[in-house]
């Protein structure tokens, strides 16, 4: 997130809660937490990149700027940092988060991190290879070791159109719906992400809010119920990700509501029609 403006925009497409995976900075992160009206952010502080000689030491750091989870970068060809973080490192860290009982998020776009991620024992990975259809293989040991996944696949596909501008490179975006469906038939866990970012070095831009109705909207396009695509960036979060106090309508819940014009368990398009937005109780965005 880059500006207040990022939560303004999510809560007018009924985004309550935000997940922040890098936060550039501590203190503006945390000027946007807990803003009565606006989408609840959760965050992982720094995410971890080379070098990191003190795995548990980089944990522990986070955890008492307040780390509501971990986030790994994983990368084979390394384009955020100098060099990619070893298997070893990725781990400890895995192990260390753990320890704290966090859980770890692993940014992996290849079939290589993917592997390297399940190996680490990570709970999370966002992404999908761009590369190739995920292998059987990966997918038994996802299933074996209970991974879930956020594939970001409008992101995937814009970074696909990116890195085809590059000499000798004829990535298939068709990869990302067959990888998508696979993950769903396979029953491992999908949930709606986008990697919404403004960011000058980011491959591609997705808009905040708008950009989860298109993700959810691209997984009913990828074989999934409406109902089945509105739990994945509802209820199925906020059960897996341990969020006890959201995600469904039910007592003793945040008061967390989208009003639409429309059916979106019949029809998910109804979702682009929000009448009105509450956040934790309080009317967030009206539209007449």
């Amino acid at each position: 997130m880059e500006a207040l403006s990022d939560l303004e925009n999510a809560v007018k497409y009924g985004v309550t809660t935000m997940l922040d995976m890098a936060a550039h900075s501590t203190e503006f992160i945390n000027s946007l937490k807990k803003r009565p009206g606006f989408s609840d952010v959760l965050t992982c502080y720094t995410a971890a990149l080379y070098p990191i000689d003190d795995p548990k030491g980089f944990v522990a750091d986070q955890v008492n700027k307040g780390a509501d989870y971990i986030k790994i970068i994983i990368e084979d060809q390394p384009r955020m940092a100098e060099k990619a973080l070893s298997p070893e490192t990725i781990t400890a860290l895995t192990e260390a988060a753990h320890e704290h009982k966090l859980l770890v998020f692993a940014h992996a776009v290849s079939m290589a991190t993917f592997k390297t991620a399940i190996d680490a024992g990570v709970d999370i990975i966002t992404h999908i290879p761009v590369e190739a259809p995920i292998t059987q293989s990966l997918i038994e040991e996802m299933l074996e070791k209970g991974i879930i996944t956020v594939p970001t696949s409008g992101m995937m596909k814009k970074t696909i159109a990116f890195l085809n501008r590059m000499p000798n490179l004829n990535l298939d975006s068709q990869n990302i719906d067959i990888i998508l469906k696979t993950l769903m038939n396979a029953g491992i866990p999908v949930i709606a992400g986008t990697d919404a970012n403004h960011a000058p070095f980011a491959p591609a831009r997705i808009d905040h809010g708008i950009g989860l109705l298109d993700e959810i909207e691209a997984f009913v396009a990828a074989g999934m119920t409406p109902v089945q695509a509105l739990q994945s960036a509802t209820s199925l979060p906020a059960k897996l990700f341990g969020f006890k106090d959201r995600g469904m309508i039910k007592p003793g819940h945040r008061a967390d509501l989208l009003l639409v014009d429309g059916d979106p368990t019949t029809d998910i398009n109804a979702l682009h029609k929000v009448k009105r937005v509450w956040v934790n109780g309080i009317e967030s965005f009206i539209n007449e």
